[in-house]
């Protein structure tokens, strides 16, 4: 059997480190150690200047796929409203296009604020790809769910978010800290809990003598006046390399999960985010809110604890829980680590995508 050749277009920035690059690159990756031939096309580097900037990149990008094209044999798209022309010449070529869905609509106005103006017409535009694709990929059951309704049909698959367990794992060193500290690793944005944890950290439940440590970039400036007024027992530490990531996440006695629900954004599509995985895949205990995806995630395989969305002084009151009671956090963190390995690797996604990848090569031909 001749390998697939698939051309792989990301219209999202990759920030080395970043969740949308972690995922790319895991899932490219696996693809190519099973021997399909994929090229990547995706947008890197610094974030070009204003609108005009960012609208003449997604014009270069496309020019560049549409070249591409009579190579291929089919097309992966991590869902983008700039793809739509990209995804619409694939379509006239005759290669079946496969979205992967990993938030609803709005979720691009929440990194592109300047589109709001013509939010309709861009959902739209994603609206149209989810109608003529071969198959849609979400990222979460909830999603899968949303995408097939704004799609019209049921050529729909759900591969989750996951971890690299070569990388992210129990045994391994731990990071040396002055004293005991819960652990939050991810970019800083409003829906990631950040004004939540630091309330958690000030307030009369959280326990004594312990940190909340903060780890990634911060994407929501917004959010700088209230990490300088952040409590003495928080540390942030800015992007960190991957590497150092892990070692950063054992020596915590949690890896906190606080994604909040603005405007529903969350609860609509549920959320399985990379940080969770990775957290449980180093043995640590994640303390989650209550929302579809991560929740029932934790509950079901007992690996940490549930605390409702923008309460921080239940927060607090869960980091409290575990290093008062070593022996049920190390459980938890024990059946979080055997979990993701059993089920959660990238190698174990990258499996599942090839699989799609070869049914809707089948229905094609």
């Amino acid at each position: 059997m001749i390998a697939p050749r698939l051309l792989y277009l990301c219209f999202e920035r990759l920030r080395e480190g970043g969740a949308a690059a972690t995922h790319v690159g895991e899932i490219v990756a696996g693809l190519q150690r099973r021997g399909v031939a994929v090229t990547l096309l995706a947008e890197g580097g610094e974030a070009a200047a204003g609108l005009r900037g960012q609208l003449g990149r997604y014009v270069r990008l496309t020019a560049r796929a549409a070249r591409a094209l009579p190579r291929h044999d089919a097309v992966y798209v991590r869902s983008h409203f700039a793809a739509w022309p990209a995804a619409l010449a694939a379509r006239l070529a005759r290669r079946p296009v496969l979205h992967e869905v990993n938030g609803t609509y709005g979720d691009a106005f929440v990194t592109h604020p300047g589109y709001r103006p013509v939010a309709r017409l861009l959902a739209a535009a994603q609206r149209a790809q989810y109608r003529s694709a071969a198959r849609l990929v979400a990222v979460t059951p909830d999603l899968a769910a949303w995408a097939g309704r704004e799609a019209g049909h049921d050529r729909v698959s759900v591969v989750p978010n996951a971890a690299n367990t070569e990388l992210f794992r129990p045994d391994g060193p731990r990071a040396e800290r002055p004293r005991p500290y819960a652990v939050f690793v991810g970019g800083l944005t409003r829906w990631h809990g950040v004004e939540t944890m630091l309330a958690a950290a000030r307030d009369p439940a959280w326990p004594d003598g312990t940190d909340l440590v903060v780890a990634g970039p911060l994407i929501d400036e917004s959010l700088r006046p209230t990490l300088a007024a952040a409590p003495g027992n928080v540390a942030y530490l800015g992007r960190l390399p991957q590497a150092d990531l892990p070692a950063l996440i054992r020596g915590a006695v949690a890896a906190l999960v606080p994604i909040s629900d603005p405007s529903g954004r969350s609860s609509r599509g549920g959320v399985l985010p990379l940080k969770l995985y990775e957290g449980l895949a180093c043995g640590v205990p994640a303390i989650v809110t209550d929302l579809p995806g991560q929740a029932e995630l934790v509950r079901a395989g007992e690996c940490g604890l549930v605390v409702p969305v923008d309460d921080p002084p239940a927060l607090a009151r869960a980091v409290a829980t575990l290093p008062a009671d070593p022996e049920r956090a190390r459980r938890m963190g024990e059946a979080g680590a055997a979990l993701v390995r059993a089920e959660h690797s990238w190698d174990a996604r990258a499996a599942d995508t090839l699989a799609i990848l070869d049914e809707v090569l089948r229905a094609s031909r």
